[in-house]
């Protein structure tokens, strides 16, 4: 096995990496993960790519051609590329992309994305991506420990995260009633402007619709309430600052909201399974 080096492209300003020995044997897995934070300037225009990667957009805003058609791209957004694939996505210069990626060796697209429901060149978001943000955060931390449990730990983590992708991409699909519109408009309402909603109240008066309602549809079509969404939102975002570690913790619950730092702690220890502090922490851990 050999070692595939991975440069910091010139249109990243920040990015984490884990590289795991590429199998020459013949065998597909993934063998290189990371998380960029884009420039203002992030474009990618190409014909092609060597390996088949999975990217997945979790802030900013900007495009990607789906065929002839071009799609907004935002949080919750994942596509694949790859051999003979074209490429041609980017960001808005005021709100650069964050995201994750896998790339995966072996010639053929992977059959474990392909049975999730996605295609390469095509554009999904999903409908409930909060969930997602955690595995690859975990995938990361894992990659970068190179011990001999480290590919088959990987492994495990990633068709986690890609069963997830299938069930959510599921809610993303379906009918076009007046209920889903509600979901829709709610949600999008809910991961836009989540920092400024604390209540169940807040999204109801900036949707417009009963608290009530809101609950039977994101019951629906989501799964959860809406105040667990938001919480997975915030609680997600919350990760990210945390893993940055520019903010202390008590910075990262005032920036979602919280001015009890005792609380904001409970909340992301509920939601998350860890304390935020262990989230700073495993940042100084050498990989």
């Amino acid at each position: 096995m050999e070692e595939f080096p991975l440069e910091l492209s010139s249109q990243v300003e920040k990015g984490r990496y884990a590289n795991l020995p590429r199998p020459l044997d013949g065998h597909e897995r993934a063998f290189i993960l990371g998380y960029e934070e884009c420039a203002t300037d992030y474009t990618i225009d190409r014909n092609d790519f060597p390996f088949w990667t999975l990217e997945f957009v979790v802030g900013g805003h900007g495009y990607y051609r789906d065929g002839a058609q071009m799609q907004e791209l935002t949080f919750g957004g994942v596509y694949t590329y790859g051999p003979g694939v074209m490429q041609y996505f980017g960001n808005d210069r005021s709100r650069p992309f964050r995201k994750y990626f896998i790339v995966r060796s072996g010639r053929e697209y992977p059959e474990l994305w392909r049975e999730a429901g996605l295609a390469p060149g095509r554009l999904f978001h999903l409908g409930n991506p909060t969930s997602v943000v955690p595995i690859f955060d975990q995938l990361l931390d894992q990659g970068q420990r190179s011990d001999a449990h480290t590919s088959k730990i990987v492994s495990s983590l990633e068709e986690v995260l890609i069963a997830l992708i299938a069930r959510h991409l599921g809610l993303s699909k379906g009918d076009r009633s007046r209920s889903r519109k509600v979901y829709e408009l709610s949600l999008e309402i809910l991961l836009r402007e989540y920092k400024s909603l604390h209540t169940l109240a807040d999204l109801a008066e900036r949707s417009g619709y009963t608290s009530e309602y809101l609950c039977r549809v994101f019951k629906k079509y989501h799964g959860e309430s809406p105040y667990q969404v938001l919480l997975h939102r915030k609680m997600s975002a919350a990760w990210l600052l945390l893993h940055d570690g520019q903010l202390q913790v008590g910075a990262v619950g005032r920036e979602l909201g919280y001015e009890d730092p005792l609380h904001f702690s409970r909340v992301f220890r509920k939601v998350m399974g860890c304390a935020p502090s262990s989230v700073m922490s495993n940042q100084t851990e050498p990989a």
